[in-house]
């Protein structure tokens, strides 16, 4: 019996995961730039008037948050978007100029980093993720399994990380991030 116990905690200190969601797990923690980020809060982003899922998003920072303020510090920052649909690379890149339009005035600075991003953004389908690290001076991406080099710099990091909580396109995906 003790044997039988002691396999079965082996095999839950070996879980790695801090939420799972509809099926789709989320570490606990990620690493940065060599910095330790905590899992924060996870969402889901729903599109159009019939609120069809899209994707989940998790967010990491140093320290958790409910407010916005970690959008102003230097810290890295993670989203890791799981897609529960297909989206075309047409798609992601419409939607993130029409959230840098709407969350930044300066827009028109951002724009060139933007179509930089852009190139690299692919069709993605069901069970993909994109992951998005916001550094203190550029962005990186992850999609399906290739990372980019660094795109922008810092104003193009927080510009970008405001699509998700400065005049965002989903309200309650915001909410889920920030773990509220």
């Amino acid at each position: 019996m003790k044997k039988y116990l002691f396999a079965l905690l082996a095999c839950l200190s070996l879980n790695t995961f801090a939420l799972t969601v509809d099926g789709i797990n989320f570490p606990d923690t990620a690493v940065v730039e060599g910095k330790n980020l905590v899992l924060n809060g996870v969402g889901i982003r729903k599109a159009t008037f019939l609120k069809i899922k899209v994707y989940y998003g998790g967010l990491y920072l140093e320290q958790k948050s409910k407010e916005i303020t970690f959008i102003n510090s230097t810290s890295p920052k993670q989203i890791i978007m799981n897609f529960v649909r297909e989206v075309t690379a047409k798609q992601l890149k419409e939607t993130w100029v029409e959230g840098l339009e709407r969350a930044n005035t300066n827009y028109t600075t951002l724009k060139s980093s933007m179509d930089q991003l852009a190139t690299h953004l692919v069709d993605v389908d069901k069970n993909d993720s994109i992951v998005v690290q916001f550094l203190t001076d550029g962005v990186v991406l992850t999609i399906k399994g290739k990372t980019t080099p660094k795109i922008g710099n810092a104003d193009f990091s927080k510009g970008l990380l405001n699509v998700w909580f400065t005049k965002p396109q989903d309200e309650n995906l915001r909410e889920g991030l920030l773990g509220k």
